[in-house]
């Protein structure tokens, strides 16, 4: 039960995915800055086009049904498939799973070598993450009092940090654990409109618990697209 529990919190870090880039700021970091929700648009109609993309997730804090503290790798749309990294905290002990997602089954394998087949339930899966009208493009159609706040660079991308806040009824369908409204930042590549990191922050459940912060970042878009050419690291 442990490991079927382990495998929907995959799917779900999947759905809401390269170490996270270095974030510095420019310093030519003058003029007008672009309207945020021009910027949002554009980054979600290219998320339309997205079949592949490499991923890391950092969960800072503690969320209900959501053990992992951090998870690498890549999903593709197209096949539905993803593998990949997990560090997974659970009440009594940490555990780093090497892990596979193909249709309904998920296959995770431990230091120790122990390999795990288990089915997923009907209602994940693991190219929700790429949903060309729900996934991570519902996060940036539903943000709502944008604002571009600066540029920044993210390993030599000259990208946009808009912030904004989204419901919590947008964000808890791809986290079931949230249940409050949430603070969300995206940065978008200012050439290309490509989505290359999404930071929300969840309030605390009670007085005596801090916010919980998680931090998604994005590579290697359409690095297997064969109209994209191929792994292309000199776009953003």
């Amino acid at each position: 039960m442990l490991i079927r529990r382990l495998a929907q919190s995959l799917v779900v870090t999947l759905a809401v995915s390269a170490p996270l880039s270095a974030c510095t700021g420019n310093p030519d970091n003058t003029g007008p800055l672009p309207e945020a929700r021009r910027l949002a648009d554009a980054a979600a109609e290219d998320l339309r086009d997205l079949t592949d993309v490499a991923f890391e997730l950092r969960v800072s804090g503690a969320i209900p049904g959501l053990p992992v503290r951090e998870v690498t790798g890549v999903v593709d749309r197209r096949d539905g498939t993803a593998s990949g990294e997990a560090d997974v905290q659970y009440p009594d002990e940490r555990v780093q799973y090497t892990f596979v997602l193909d249709g309904d089954t998920v296959t995770l394998t431990d230091a120790d070598g122990v390999v795990v087949d288990t089915p997923l339930p009907a209602d994940y899966a693991p190219g929700e993450l790429l949903d060309p009208d729900d996934g991570l493009r519902a996060l940036l159609v539903e943000a709502g009092n944008l604002r571009t706040e600066t540029r920044e660079e993210l390993d030599d991308v000259a990208t946009y940090r808009i912030g904004g806040e989204l419901r919590h009824e947008t964000i808890s369908a791809l986290v079931p654990g949230v249940h409050d409204d949430v603070d969300v930042k995206f940065w978008i590549a200012e050439h290309g409109d490509r989505l290359m990191r999404v930071w929300v922050q969840v309030p605390p459940r009670t007085k005596n618990e801090g916010a919980v912060q998680l931090e998604l970042a994005l590579d290697r878009h359409n690095a297997t697209s064969p109209a994209d050419g191929g792994d292309q690291p000199d776009r953003p």
